[in-house]
């Protein structure tokens, strides 16, 4: 579970990187979400270590995984923001009247 859980997160990023740089969106959105599926498998991988490996208690397992679970949330939802953000700025551009600077 840990070398596809790394494997899939490198790779979502190097992905991601990749195709940014090519202009597409849609590829753009498509890695997007490939990097979020990439950081719950991390989360998912925490847990399972945690629960097999932890020698400090359930408190301790608890905070952690919240802790780590919020910060991907919050990840995923400015990851959204900014690709809501970015969309709508791209699309004011393209349509008929603006002023396309």
């Amino acid at each position: 579970m840990a070398l596809y859980t790394f494997y899939t997160t490198i790779m979502a990023v190097i992905h991601l990187v990749k195709y940014r740089k090519m202009g597409s969106p849609v590829l753009s959105a498509a890695k997007a979400i490939n990097l979020a599926t990439a950081m719950v498998s991390m989360l998912a991988l925490e847990t399972a270590m945690l629960t097999e490996f932890d020698t400090n208690g359930p408190e301790f397992r608890r905070i952690m995984t919240g802790t780590t679970g919020a910060a991907v949330c919050i990840f995923v939802v400015a990851m959204a923001a900014f690709m809501m953000i970015s969309s709508t700025k791209k699309l004011k551009k393209l349509q008929p009247g603006s002023s396309q600077a």
